[in-house]
C-alpha cells in the first residue's frame, strides 16, 4: 500500500515537471515568434530613439520624468507580448496622457530640444553684428560692487542672487525678469534687496558693468526662486548657460558661488573677491 502511494506521488511529481517543461517551451516559442527580422529592426530604431531622447534630456528638467514614461514603455511592451490587452491599451494611455502633459507644461524646454541642432544660413551679404565685448576693467568693476553689496546686505541678513553673464546669451533670463539697463551700482544693489522689493525676489542679470535685468525668475516665468546653490534651477543656469551664480543663502546668510558643476559654499568676502577674480578676469575656471 505505502509503495503505491509513493509510486502515485512520484508520477504525479513527473507528470507536473513534464507540464512545466511544455509550458515554458510554449513560452519561449510565443516569444520567439514575435521577434523576425522586422522585428528586430524596429527594436534597434526605438533603442536609438530612446538613446537619442536621453542625450537630449540629460541636461534638462524632463530627465526626471523620463523613467516614468520608460517603465510604462515596458510595461506595454510585455503587455503586448503575453497578449495582456487591458494593460497594454491602459498603459498606452497613460503615455499618450503624459506626453500631452509634458508637451503642455515644458513646451519652451521641447522647443529648445528641437531646435538645438537646426543652423538657419545667413545669407552672404549679411553683415556681421559685433558684440560689445566685457573688458577687464568692467569684470573689476563688477566684481567690486558686487561684493561691497553683499558686505552689507549679509551683515543684514538678506538674500541676494546675482547672476553674471560670460560668452552665453542669458536672453531667457532677461525675459523671465524686469529688463533694464542700468550702471552696475553697490547701493542699487542694497535697495533691490534690502528694502523687500519686487525686483528683489529674483535675480539681478549682470552683463559686464550693467545690469541688464532683475528680479529674474531665471528658467521658469512666474515661478518662485530659491535663494539655494543646490537648487536644479540655480545648477542648471550655471551649467547650461555657463553662468556665475553668486548668492546669499535667504536663511543662513552664507555666501556662495556656482559656476559650471562646481558649487562653492561658506565663503568669506575676500574669498568671494578671489574667487570671482579668478573666474571673470583671469579666466582659470
Amino acid at each position: 500500500m505505502t509503495t503505491n502511494w509513493w509510486d502515485i506521488f512520484i508520477s504525479q511529481i513527473s507528470t507536473s515537471f513534464q507540464r512545466v517543461g511544455e509550458t515554458v517551451d510554449l513560452f519561449w516559442s510565443g516569444l520567439a515568434s514575435q521577434f523576425s527580422l522586422i522585428g528586430l529592426i524596429d527594436l534597434a530604431l526605438v533603442i536609438w530613439l530612446l538613446w537619442w531622447l536621453y542625450k537630449k534630456l540629460r541636461r534638462t528638467e524632463l530627465i526626471a520624468i523620463s523613467p516614468k514614461i520608460f517603465i510604462l514603455l515596458i510595461f506595454a511592451l510585455l503587455s503586448r507580448i503575453f497578449g495582456l490587452w487591458a494593460l497594454f491599451y491602459l498603459s498606452s494611455l497613460l503615455i499618450l496622457i503624459i506626453l500631452f502633459a509634458v508637451a503642455a507644461l515644458y513646451a519652451p524646454e521641447i522647443k529648445q530640444i528641437l531646435t538645438a541642432d537646426i543652423k538657419i544660413p545667413l545669407p552672404a551679404h549679411t553683415p556681421k553684428i559685433s558684440i560689445p565685448r566685457v573688458t577687464t576693467a568692467d569684470s573689476q568693476t563688477a566684481i567690486k560692487t558686487i561684493v561691497e553689496a553683499l558686505a552689507v546686505l549679509t551683515r543684514a541678513q538678506k538674500p541676494a542672487l546675482f547672476v553674471i553673464k560670460r560668452d552665453k546669451p542669458l536672453t531667457r533670463l532677461v525675459e523671465n525678469g524686469t529688463k533694464m539697463n542700468s550702471p552696475l551700482r553697490s547701493d542699487l544693489l542694497i535697495d533691490f534687496f534690502n528694502n523687500g522689493s519686487l525686483l528683489g525676489r529674483g535675480a539681478v542679470i549682470i552683463e559686464g558693468n550693467k545690469i541688464i535685468a532683475a528680479g529674474s525668475t531665471l528658467m521658469r516665468p512666474k515661478a518662485r526662486v530659491l535663494f539655494n546653490p543646490t537648487d536644479p534651477t540655480i545648477q542648471r543656469v550655471a551649467r547650461d548657460l555657463n553662468a556665475v551664480i553668486v548668492l546669499s543663502n535667504r536663511t543662513t546668510g552664507d555666501l556662495s558661488v556656482v559656476c559650471g558643476d562646481n558649487t562653492y559654499k561658506n565663503m568669506a568676502l575676500a574669498d568671494l573677491s578671489k574667487l570671482l577674480q579668478n573666474i571673470l578676469v583671469y579666466h582659470r575656471m
